[in-house]
């Protein structure tokens, strides 16, 4: 699992029926201390995560099994929001 911060919105007009009803979010991957990590990157959000929240996400081939349908064609999916971190 990765952590990430949501910087804002992206918005698909047309999705593939697996992604339909589903947020994505632009999301900067950081590190433990919010030092930036790499590029933006857009993700599927399954936890409602809002603009500002410190995120774990998951990519690769472990992303669409997040999905409720456990299928789509996604690289990245918000999988839970960050509380506090030690």
């Amino acid at each position: 699992m990765l952590l990430g911060r949501v910087k804002g919105q992206a918005v698909a007009s047309v999705k593939q029926e697996s992604l339909a009803g589903l947020p994505f979010r632009l999301l900067q991957p950081v590190d433990e201390q919010d030092k930036i990590l790499g590029d933006v990157l857009i993700a599927v959000d399954v936890v409602s995560a809002r603009e500002g929240d410190l995120v774990i996400y998951i990519d690769a081939r472990e992303a669409p099994k997040a999905l409720p349908t456990k299928y789509g064609p996604v690289d990245a999916c918000i999988v839970g929001i960050v509380d506090s971190a030690r």
